[in-house]
């Protein structure tokens, strides 16, 4: 079992564990690892200055965790572990930032970025060879929260 098959389970059970009574919900559409991919829909969990979110995408999902930087709440940067069918198909963990001109318990646009790794499946399925490649992960995150 790969690395990336045991963290993944792990951080979104974590995740799920944390305790929130005054959390706000929101819910986010977008592109990008935090995204699930291509494009998907983001359940977002606030609690002050932390956001935990799950997100399935048209070609992945994933779970992250951010937190806020500054007293304005515009800033942001976190983790996130998932898998992404067009380049990640054995799963990806990226460091996040998160730009939140509203603010970030706000609705309104999210700009940012990603940067990690990836583990890529390289070969053909139907002639049992399929290699697995560690490579370097880069996405632009954009999106907008309700």
């Amino acid at each position: 079992m790969n690395n990336f098959s045991r963290l993944c389970p792990l951080f979104m059970l974590g995740m799920m564990m944390v305790p929130d009574v005054k959390a706000k919900t929101l819910w986010s559409v977008g592109h990008g690892y935090l995204s699930g991919g291509v494009i998907g829909a983001q359940y977002q969990n606030i609690n002050d200055q932390q956001k935990f979110t799950l997100a399935v995408g048209l070609v992945g999902a994933s779970a992250a965790w951010q937190v806020s930087l500054d007293k304005a709440q515009k800033h942001s940067v976190g983790l996130a572990a998932g898998m992404e069918a067009l380049t990640a198909e054995s799963g990806f963990i990226v460091a996040t930032y998160q730009y939140h001109p509203q603010g970030f318990h706000n609705s309104g646009m999210r700009y940012g970025f990603s940067a990690g790794i990836r583990r890529e499946e390289q070969g053909r399925w139907w002639a049992n060879n399929v290699q697995k490649d560690d490579q370097a992960a880069f996405a632009l995150e954009i999106g907008y929260q309700f």
